[in-house]
């Protein structure tokens, strides 16, 4: 599955700079899901849980608060958002791959702080760093947004990431390759994000 979406996403970027419509910046690319009431007007203030790790295999140790939750904030920023980064971890201990597979309005409105209404969660799906004559990084993440007033996901977004380099530089290069791939992942599920401000 992750080999899949990453030759999709490869063909769309080739076919972009082929015909040239990326010179003029990011591309945007249609979200998984948005609810039809969702109204990104509406959204005053965002709450960023910290990020979960939802790989299988949980051997090797990642940061991902610290690579995820400032640029997460940026580009939340960037896009017409303001975001209030949440660092307490409890919050996101207890939230399962069952959990949202079918998120329910009891359980939307246990995310979070009390005092927030839109919640947002990042989650790693899976990621993996790799090393031949040079090193590579592929990574797949999903973003989510709730609105805990109405008990709603109202935003879904999956999207992967991979970064590599060639030869000796890239072999050195070995671990930085799956932050790499995990940042790119989460930067690319934004651009499904609609831009708060802009007319649909």
């Amino acid at each position: 599955m992750l080999h899949t979406r990453i030759v999709r996403r490869m063909l769309i970027v080739c076919a972009c700079t082929f015909v040239g419509a990326c010179a003029s910046g990011p591309v945007e690319l249609p979200p998984d899901y948005v609810s039809t009431s969702f109204d990104a007007g509406a959204v005053d203030r965002v709450h960023l849980l910290p990020a979960v790790d939802h790989r299988i295999d949980k051997t090797k140790q990642l940061k991902l608060d610290d690579w995820l939750a400032e640029p997460a904030r940026r580009t939340l920023s960037e896009r017409g958002y303001s975001a209030v980064v949440m660092e307490d971890r409890a919050l996101v201990e207890h939230i399962t791959r069952d959990d949202l597979e079918a998120p329910d309005a009891d359980w939307i409105g246990s995310l979070g702080p009390s005092s927030g209404r839109w919640i947002m969660l990042l989650v790693l799906e899976d990621s993996v760093a790799k090393m031949t004559f040079g090193s590579s990084g592929s990574a797949e993440m999903t973003g989510y947004l709730f609105d805990r007033q109405s008990g709603m996901l109202v935003w879904k977004n999956k999207e992967t990431g991979q970064f590599g380099q060639g030869g000796l530089m890239g072999m050195a290069m070995k671990g930085m390759m799956e932050r790499s791939a995990i940042e790119m992942a989460a930067m690319q599920l934004f651009r499904g994000l609609p831009v708060r401000g802009e007319s649909s």
